[in-house]
């Protein structure tokens, strides 16, 4: 084994609620927490979340349970 993972795959979820960086800082710190999450980038203006994560440890409901639980409105996204 490499330690590199073949299962990474990328996804965008919707957010609402957020509305300052206070919040992108709150949101980008739960979804990074959570287990499998290789990377985040949160956007305000486009209320998303731009995400990496391993799919052999988490999938899309749990990362949108990671944002409800922050306490705000996390929904799956079409791109």
């Amino acid at each position: 084994m490499n330690g590199q993972s073949s299962n990474l795959e990328k996804t965008v979820i919707n957010i609402s609620g957020m509305s300052c960086n206070h919040c992108v800082q709150h949101v980008e710190k739960a979804l990074q927490e959570a287990r499998g999450v290789t990377s985040v980038q949160v956007d305000l203006n486009n209320e998303r979340a731009y995400l990496e994560y391993d799919t052999a440890i988490t999938n899309v409901e749990n990362l949108i349970q990671a944002v409800n639980d922050a306490g705000y409105e996390g929904t799956r996204s079409e791109h």
